[in-house]
């Protein structure tokens, strides 16, 4: 999932401005495989463990030397559209634990944060993203 420039950003109580990409990036982190004795191919495939990271990159403002820090743990919530109308609008939220903060500074860009984070799901089952109605 790829979010461009979402309109407000909260993590724990804390709203986070000028937010330019957020992305989810959801992969398995073992893979379970077996082959029968007729081919060279395999013919059952699980992932029973699986991560959801996200990333979230942001303008960082002059005399901003408070962001987040590796171990904080807190709702990730944002909304998104289609467009920027407010129609088929979404709110996306989970609980995440920060793993990394990371600063580049560029002439183009400027300086930006970069935050990622891993999603935690509330009993090892359930899905840890949310996407729910904005209403």
């Amino acid at each position: 999932m790829l979010i461009l420039n979402p309109r407000h950003v909260t993590f724990a109580a804390a709203t986070w401005p000028d937010v330019t990409l957020i992305t989810l990036s959801r992969r398995t982190t073992r893979v379970v495989l077996d082959w029968s004795d007729n081919g060279p191919h395999p013919t059952f495939a699980d992932c029973p463990e699986q991560r959801t990271d996200i990333k979230l990159m942001m303008e960082v403002q002059r005399g901003d030397l408070d962001g987040p820090r590796p171990g904080d743990t807190g709702t990730l919530a944002f909304f998104t559209s289609p467009t920027t109308a407010d129609g088929a609008r979404r709110r996306v939220s989970m609980t995440a634990v920060v793993v990394g903060v990371g600063h580049e500074v560029s002439l183009k860009a400027g300086a930006v944060r970069t935050i990622d984070l891993v999603a935690v799901s509330s009993d090892g089952a359930a899905d840890p993203v949310t996407i729910s109605s904005a209403d």
